[in-house]
């Protein structure tokens, strides 16, 4: 019986708000593509609580191995200073929360965030209104796909991995990691990608959160 639903959020629940092959672009010596730059600049910024944009642009340059890159600086500041209060929510994602909520499930979200901009996306979002646990990876001290990731949101959920369905729009890190924990798993694939076996199958696939109350009844049939 699933007891619990976990959430991603950049993607699943909202749009993206970074264009990462802009970004990539943006460093000097990049010889990197997007399977490689995307965990190496999660690693970058994505682990640590920041107080200023200093501190956060500091590390992004050093694991970079970047200096006076003015574009790049400024379009560091645009993504963390200014981005996060132009977010907002995917057009199924509160109908589908605040059903899951009335019908008595525990809401997770487990993302890999900066902490930057972090609290006033949950203040615009209202996050705590539908979420049992905010899990971030700034706060974990660990990214998705790590186990450790998702054993940390069961437990402050308080199931087990057989009891919780992941939902998320990666098979790196939201598939394969909560495979790796014994979660179910539900792939939310809004673009219609083809489904890279290298990384994970999913239980279950979807287009949008309209569908995922079909996915828990199998679960709970």
């Amino acid at each position: 019986m699933i007891k619990a639903v976990v959430f991603d959020f950049w993607r699943t629940l909202v749009p993206a708000t970074i264009d990462f092959v802009h970004l990539e672009s943006l460093l000097k010596k990049s010889n990197s593509n997007l399977d490689k730059f995307i965990p190496k600049y999660e690693g970058a910024v994505q682990l640590k609580k920041y107080s200023s944009f200093d501190q956060l642009r500091k590390d992004f340059f050093g694991a970079f191995k970047e200096e006076n890159n003015n574009v790049l600086e400024q379009e560091l500041y645009e993504i963390y200073v200014n981005r996060f209060d132009k977010i907002n929510f995917f057009p199924d994602v509160v109908p589908c929360l605040s059903k899951l909520r009335s019908q008595g499930y525990k809401l997770g979200l487990l993302s890999n965030m900066e902490s930057l901009g972090a609290k006033e996306a949950e203040e615009k979002l209202r996050l705590k209104e539908y979420f049992d646990a905010l899990c971030y990876s700034y706060e974990i001290g660990v990214l998705k796909p790590d186990k450790k990731a998702f054993l940390y949101a069961l437990k402050k959920l308080g199931v087990k991995p057989s009891e919780a369905l992941m939902v998320g729009d990666s098979l790196r890190s939201d598939i394969a990691g909560a495979q790796g924990t014994g979660m179910h798993t539900c792939w939310l694939n809004r673009t219609g990608k083809i489904i890279d076996a290298a990384y994970a199958k999913p239980e279950f696939e979807i287009t949008s959160l309209d569908y995922i109350y079909r996915v828990l009844g199998v679960l709970n049939a």
